[in-house]
């Protein structure tokens, strides 16, 4: 009986740890299930980034990125008046929660201005997650670039 406590009590530990090692700040990421791209932003990764080209040609980088990565699918995408917007889901690979990505690109210039929000769909915290969703979008941009 005891070796089935200690596997039982060895394992719930190294879940904890698994979880606690994602949170990154754990002010935000207990009580917060949503996050955005900010020109203000402590993390220089959180900032609007600016890409070469125009609206439709990034959203087609985008598409064709996300075509390559299994956690991520496209919802919808429209023309607006200044760009495109894009909808995008990523789904977390232990739990399988859904978070909605939304991109908006606009031109400015002959370039153009990545603006993004991701948010849980469930939960009041996300650990961090939806910061992530944006800065491995926001990376594969500027890789891209």
């Amino acid at each position: 009986m005891r070796p089935a406590i200690y596997i039982s009590f060895t394992m719930t530990a190294v879940i904890l740890l698994s979880v606690f090692s994602l949170i990154d700040n754990w002010k935000r990421d207990l009580t917060t299930n949503q996050a955005r791209l900010s020109d203000d932003a402590a993390d220089e990764q959180l900032r609007p980034p600016l890409v070469r080209g125009t609206p439709s040609e990034v959203a087609k980088r985008i598409t064709k990125w996300i075509d390559q990565q299994g956690r991520w699918k496209l919802v919808s995408q429209q023309e607006i008046e200044q760009g495109v917007e894009m909808k995008l889901t990523r789904t977390t690979s232990v739990m399988r929660f859904t978070d909605d990505v939304d991109v908006f690109l606009r031109a400015e210039g002959d370039s153009t201005r990545v603006q993004a929000q991701s948010q849980s769909r469930i939960g009041k915290g996300d650990l961090g997650q939806n910061p992530r969703n944006l800065k491995e979008l926001v990376g594969h941009l500027m890789q891209a670039d």
